[in-house]
């Protein structure tokens, strides 16, 4: 179990960053809440390391849920002083516009419904197979697979609406 939280726990949490607008604090408490849930639960249970790692973006994805509903008046914002963490190579310009560039993005993830958000992020942040989305988000294949075209479209329609060409 000590393995898996020091080889997962790093993804858990960039995971519950995205889908959390860019919180830390935020990601950093969903992420323990998620390993402490995931151990109580399932420290005695035969898992391997696949579903193990599904059950992990399972019970994260529901504590982000949850989060969500509780504080849904609240807008949170992220901590612009964690934000340094793109590749030394570039340029301090090139390092703002390509900030600037992911939070327009991750806003316009904002206005997708919670199911196609989460998709999304699984797909192309996650860079997970439908099999697996479908696993993880209790659905079936062809659904998962609608569901990311669908909205793959929709984000491209409020990217568009927004001026935001990448």
């Amino acid at each position: 179990m000590d393995a898996l939280y020091r080889e997962y726990s790093g993804k858990i949490f960039d995971f519950l960053y995205k889908y959390c607008s860019g919180n830390p604090e935020v990601a950093m408490d969903l992420m323990q809440d998620t390993f402490l849930n995931f151990f109580r639960k399932y420290s005695d249970a035969d898992l391997d390391k696949e579903q193990a790692i599904r059950l992990l973006y399972t019970i994260a994805r529901n504590r982000s849920i949850n989060h969500s509903r509780k504080f849904s008046t609240v807008k949170e914002s992220g901590n612009p002083e964690i934000e340094d963490f793109q590749e030394h190579k570039l340029s301090f310009v090139r390092k703002a516009e390509l900030k600037d560039l992911e939070e327009r993005l991750l806003a316009c993830l904002d206005e997708l419904e919670e199911d196609e958000r989460y998709a999304l992020i699984l797909r192309f942040m996650e860079d997970y197979n439908l099999t697996t989305i479908a696993e993880i988000m209790d659905i079936s294949v062809s659904t998962a697979s609608r569901l990311i075209v669908k909205a793959t479209a929709k984000v491209t329609e409020i990217a568009e609406r927004k001026n935001l060409r990448p």
